[in-house]
């Protein structure tokens, strides 16, 4: 499967999150992505973890949270199904304005997407948020 370059992804990725402002006040956000099952890019303890799949012969993105490293490590969760390319940024976005919408106060998204807070972003709540995009 051919990946997006990282030009293309680092384009996608800066249209969509270009308030530096609210990039800041999100507080500490890691996002992994590989492009195949050998996970180079370590999707697994990402905060956010996007690993390339191939759906018969086209790009598409499966997303995990609640991945880390370090002492606290942890494998990320999928979170729903897999969706287009075109469709990560947007995808991430929802994501992170539903937890926006449902952190505790100082709450940081590490502590958020944690497995004991995982549910809350896996269920219906990002599903209404329009996360779970099918094809």
């Amino acid at each position: 499967m051919r990946t997006p370059a990282p030009s293309t992804w680092r384009k996608l990725i800066n249209e969509r999150f270009d308030d530096y402002d609210y990039i800041y006040d999100l507080g500490e956000l890691e996002v992994k992505m590989s492009g195949c099952m050998n996970a180079c890019g370590h999707h697994h303890v990402g905060h956010i973890g996007i690993l390339g799949v191939d759906k018969s012969g086209e790009e598409w993105y499966q997303i995990t949270i609640g991945g880390a490293a370090g002492a606290d490590a942890s494998l990320g969760s999928v979170i729903g199904p897999s969706v287009a390319k075109t469709d990560v940024p947007e995808t991430i976005a929802r994501l992170l304005e539903v937890y926006v919408e449902q952190r505790r106060p100082d709450e940081r998204f590490p502590r958020y997407g944690a497995p004991s807070r995982r549910q809350t972003l896996q269920g219906e709540s990002v599903c209404r948020a329009g996360c779970c995009v099918t094809g």
